[in-house]
C-alpha cells in the first residue's frame, strides 16, 4: 500500500475520519485512494469508512491497516528523544523502524474492534 509514510504511529488520542462522506461528498486530499487501499486483506474497510464516515480511533488504526504502529500517548516523550537522539540523515527505514517498535505496543492488531456508536 502507497501512503505518505512507511511508518505512521498512532496513539490513544489519535482519529481518521473523513467526515465530508458522511454528508454525501466525495473526500478530499486523496482520501478517496487511500480508503480503497486501506486494508489489503478486506477492500471492505475503506469501503464501509467511504460511505459511513466513520471515525477509526487509537488500536483500531493499526488494526484496520490505516497506522503500523500503535504507542500509549505517555509513551510519546520518550518515542520523540529516541528519534531525536538516533536517527540520523542516513537512517534507513530499517533502523527508524527498529525504535519505533521499542516504543510501541505490538498487539494493537490484535486487538478486538468495539462498536462504534
Amino acid at each position: 500500500m502507497t501512503w505518505h509514510s512507511p511508518i505512521r504511529v498512532a496513539t490513544d488520542a489519535s482519529m481518521y475520519a473523513m467526515p465530508e462522506s458522511a454528508i454525501g461528498l466525495f473526500c478530499d486530499v486523496g482520501g478517496s485512494y487511500f480508503l480503497s487501499h486501506i486494508h489489503k486483506s478486506d477492500p471492505s474497510v475503506g469501503l464501509y469508512l467511504g460511505i459511513t464516515g466513520a471515525r477509526v480511533k487509537g488500536k483500531d488504526l493499526v488494526k484496520w491497516g490505516i497506522a503500523t504502529h500503535y504507542v500509549p500517548s505517555s509513551k510519546l516523550p520518550e518515542l520523540t528523544n529516541s528519534i531525536a537522539t538516533n536517527v540520523k540523515p542516513q537512517s534507513t527505514n530499517e533502523e527508524i523502524l527498529a525504535i519505533v517498535n521499542k516504543h510501541a505496543d505490538l498487539t494493537a492488531a490484535d486487538a478486538i474492534i468495539p462498536d462504534y456508536d
